[in-house]
């Protein structure tokens, strides 16, 4: 994971600025100007990666290392002014659960302890929620600094569980199982605050994540870091 985060890192380092360059193109090519107002189209306008602070359902078995990944598809915005935006986007999102050592995820999105699943020893367990969402956003802009708020809803996928760990008879196993007991539908409130196009953002989502009457009560709250937004 931490590969990961680091190889996300230089991708945004080294994309965004070209990204940057392509929407001031695109904005002198592209939009659609209707008296005072500018419709804008724009592909891949921001990702995002962000900590999910601990559950009090699932703080015993929890890691601290629960995270989310979404990168936008597209957004199409009105500006009726230089300073103000009104977007309606759509994002993939990645949501990662992690238990501790001593703890795996069930298919029923329930938490049992390794030794009760069969292992003597674990290397990981972790939930994985895919996702698209539908966010609608406003924007204030001065200058090089923007802040934005909105909301946005969720369709998940079919969450995916996995673990890996060696069993009583020391045999090394990697088990991937989908989970049903997920939400299809959930949503969250965000707001941000970026410079240059580079900020940090909030993000709560009221709603269970998990729907079975044996998993834990997830009400997530996300802080992390975000590029894009106010380019």
């Amino acid at each position: 994971m931490k590969k990961a985060f680091l190889a996300i890192v230089v991708v945004l380092a080294v994309s965004f600025p070209m990204q940057a360059q392509k929407r001031v193109e695109f904005s002198k090519n592209a939009d659609l100007a209707f008296g005072n107002r500018v419709f804008v189209v724009e592909p891949v306008s921001y990702l995002g990666y962000g900590y999910h602070l601990k559950s009090r359902d699932m703080a015993p078995a929890q890691d601290a290392f629960n995270s989310e990944f979404f990168v936008n598809i597209m957004e199409l915005g009105i500006r009726p002014s230089r300073s103000f935006m009104i977007a309606l986007g759509v994002d993939y999102d990645l949501d990662q659960y992690r238990l501790d050592k001593s703890h795996v995820w069930g298919t029923d999105a329930g938490i049992m302890s390794a030794e009760m699943a069969g292992y003597s020893k674990k290397n990981y367990s972790r939930l994985n929620v895919h996702k698209f969402a539908i966010p609608l956003s406003f924007e204030l802009k001065a200058g090089r600094s923007a802040i934005r708020i909105g909301a946005a809803g969720e369709y998940n996928l079919p969450a995916v569980v996995k673990t890996k760990g060696a069993t009583a008879d020391g045999v090394t196993t990697i088990v991937k199982e989908k989970v049903q007991d997920v939400k299809q539908f959930n949503y969250n409130v965000f707001g941000s605050i970026s410079y240059g196009g580079l900020g940090v953002y909030v993000r709560y989502s009221p709603s269970q994540v998990f729907a079975g009457n044996v998993a834990p009560v997830v009400q997530t709250f996300t802080v992390g870091l975000v590029v894009g937004f106010g380019m």
